[in-house]
Formats: C-alpha cells, sequence, structure tokens
C-alpha cells in the first residue's frame, strides 16, 4: 500500500469522524503518509489533493522524495501555520482534526480559526500500527544490523574496557552495516550501573564480575529496530545473578508463548509479571514489558497493565522484562517480534550468552 492509499484510509476515517480535513505536523506521521523526511506541515482536505507545505531549506528533498499525489508547495520564511490555514476554503478548514501540534500553535490555530479542533492521533495510530510489506522488510533489516552490532559487543565486553568504548564501537559497526543512525541513545551499563533500567552518563570501566546490560537499536530507511542483552563478565556468575537471568528469561518466554492474534497487551504483561513474582523479583520489574516500534521507536502497542491495545496481525513489538536489583546490577532481555497469523516472528537474532570469559 502507498501513500495515496494511506491517504485515502485517513480520508475515510476524517469522513467518518465528520471532519473536513486535517493538518499533520508529526514529521513521522508525514514520512508515512507522503515518503518526504524532513519537517513540514501536511495538509490532507476532505476533497481534494493533499498539501505538504515545508521551507526553503528542505523543498527540494520534499520535492524528489514526496507521493506524486502531493502537492508540495514552498513556504515563505517566518510563516505560522495559522496564517497558511487562514488562506483554506471553509469547506476544508470548517471541522479540521490535527495529529501533534504544541499548545501555543493549537491556541493560535483555534483563536484564527474561531473554533477548536479535533485530535485524530489515535486514527493515525492505528493506521501506522499495522505493518505493511514495506515497513517490515526495512524493520528486518534495521533488526539484522541490530543483531550483528550486539554480536560485536559480546565479543569485545571484558574487564578493562570502558563502557563508552563498547558503544563507540557499536556505532562504528552499525554505520558501517548500513543503518542510517541509533534509534536511541545505545545503553552499555557496567555493575551497579545495569541496576539503572537506562543506564548512567558516567563512563565507568568494566571489572570482572561485573553484570553488562546493552541496548540498542538502528534506523534503516526510516525504521527502527531494538534489542537488549545481558553479559556477565567471567566465567561462573554468582548465585543471585543467575537466578535473576533464569527468572527473566523465563517471564520473556512465558509472554512470547502467548503471543496471538487478538490477545490483550495487558495480558501479557501479566504473564511476564507473574512469573517474575513467582520467583521473588515481581517488585523489582520496573516498566512495562515492551512496546510497539517502526518509524518511531516507541509507537503502540503498549504492553503494560493498564493498556487497551489488542494484538492483531503486522504490528512488531518488543518484549523486554528486566529485573533491577538496586545498587547491585539488573538484568534485561529484549527482542523485536512480529505478529503473525501463526504467532510470532522473532526478528532480532543475536545468541543468549550470558557468560563472557
Amino acid at each position: 500500500m502507498g501513500a495515496s492509499d494511506r491517504i485515502a484510509r485517513l480520508a475515510e476515517r476524517l469522513r467518518e469522524a465528520g471532519l473536513t480535513g486535517a493538518v499533520i505536523r508529526s514529521s513521522a506521521n508525514i514520512y508515512y503518509f507522503t515518503g518526504y523526511r524532513g519537517s513540514g506541515i501536511l495538509l490532507i482536505p476532505l476533497d481534494g489533493l493533499p498539501a505538504l507545505y515545508v521551507s526553503p531549506l528542505y523543498y527540494e528533498l520534499a520535492e524528489e522524495s514526496a507521493h506524486q499525489d502531493v502537492q508540495v508547495i514552498r513556504l515563505e520564511a517566518g510563516t505560522r501555520i495559522e496564517n497558511l490555514l487562514d488562506g483554506l476554503p471553509d469547506s476544508i478548514k470548517a471541522r479540521l482534526g490535527y495529529d501533534s501540534l504544541s499548545a501555543e500553535e493549537y491556541l493560535r490555530i483555534s483563536e484564527k480559526l474561531g473554533r477548536t479542533m479535533t485530535s485524530i492521533s489515535d486514527s493515525i495510530w492505528r493506521l501506522r500500527m499495522v505493518k505493511e510489506e514495506p515497513e517490515l522488510e526495512r524493520i528486518k533489516r534495521a533488526c539484522e544490523i541490530s543483531s550483528k552490532c550486539m554480536e560485536l559487543a559480546s565479543e569485545i565486553i571484558s574487564a578493562g574496557v570502558a563502557e563508552a568504548e563498547v558503544k563507540a564501537e557499536i556505532l562504528k559497526e552499525m554505520i558501517t552495516l548500513g543503518g542510517e543512525k541509533p534509534a536511541f541513545d545505545v545503553i552499555v551499563a557496567s555493575g551497579p550501573n545495569s541496576s539503572k533500567p537506562h543506564g548512567s552518563p558516567r563512563n565507568r570501566i568494566i571489572e570482572p564480575g561485573d553484570v553488562v546490560v546493552v541496548d540498542l537499536g538502528a534506523v534503516y530507511e526510516g525504521y527502527c529496530s531494538d534489542i537488549t542483552r545481558t553479559f556477565y563478565v567471567g566465567s561462573e556468575p554468582e548465585g543471585e545473578v543467575a537466578r535473576v537471568y533464569e527468572a527473566v528469561e523465563n517471564a520473556k518466554r512465558e509472554a512470547e508463548s502467548a503471543i496471538k492474534i487478538g490477545v490483550k497487551a495487558s495480558d501479557l504483561y501479566q504473564k511476564a509479571y507473574e512469573a517474575l513474582s513467582s520467583a521473588g523479583y515481581g517488585e523489582y520489574f520496573l516498566h512495562g514489558l515492551g512496546h510497539g516500534l517502526g518509524i518511531e521507536i516507541h509507537e503502540p502497542p503498549s504492553l503494560k497493565p493498564d493498556s487497551g491495545d489488542v494484538l492483531s496481525e503486522g504490528i512488531v513489538i518488543t518484549i523486554e522484562p528486566g529485573v533491577y536489583l538496586p545498587k547491585r546490577f539488573g538484568v534485561r532481555i529484549e527482542d523485536s517480534l512480529l505478529v503473525t497469523r501463526d504467532g510470532v516472528e522473532r526478528l532480532t537474532t543475536a545468541p543468549y550468552t550470558l557468560e563472557l570469559p
């Protein structure tokens, strides 16, 4: 399905909601609907040609990359979004939807139009949540790159190596393999730093007996991947490290075994939480079980206890249970997974190797 089909599907949802058009501000949404990767304003009328407004800085790029059914318009310097909308016919701006506006933009536009607007974020997420084949191809390639970066990390982590050195080698490998950039700030957290889910800004030297959590993701042609592995520097991890690792691995396995079309995302969280609780570590599971991913690293569905999301075919999610013992160590294992008609396909493939020599 191409950009024009996506726009047509959104227009159908706008019609169902009684709206006459939509203002799209999110760069991720603009990319999804037009193929253009950059900042701008996309106007989608219920009837008529979509228009992509960009600054002179991005005009050439937008002309080259935007779908042919999208009109690209150069914005004059200093043009504000409410001025752009002011000249539109009433048939378009009568009942506008929007995806992502700052509070200031929303107030300025509402004042200019003399009416409030309607959020259509949920409608757009329902479209974006289910990936089409071209999107899956990019996500799978991003996952291949991330898996190879994780394999490299397992080879270079050792006593005497700085966390920053490992991170630098991961980033170099990522770009060499064709990744555009990291999907988020790469985490290399060793020893007591590993008990913090997002690590620490300090550049610690890895020591014998350390637990090391590595969390990374790559962007390939605008789509993200996500993978986490936990390593132990030494051949015989102390007893509780092995117990926690086994508990996390089991929680991940329990959640993944329950993945299928129609399952509630909250039920997957509950599976993992119950597994960790039965092992005595429920209170140390500090975050959701995972999240969707695609153009952005965090997308619906949300795998949290209060999530109302339901899995369907073509959704890409992460499963990432973790246990964090304050000031001691943490363990997290994560993969990117595709929900299929028959269950689930694991997209990240780096080995699960706890012990490093």
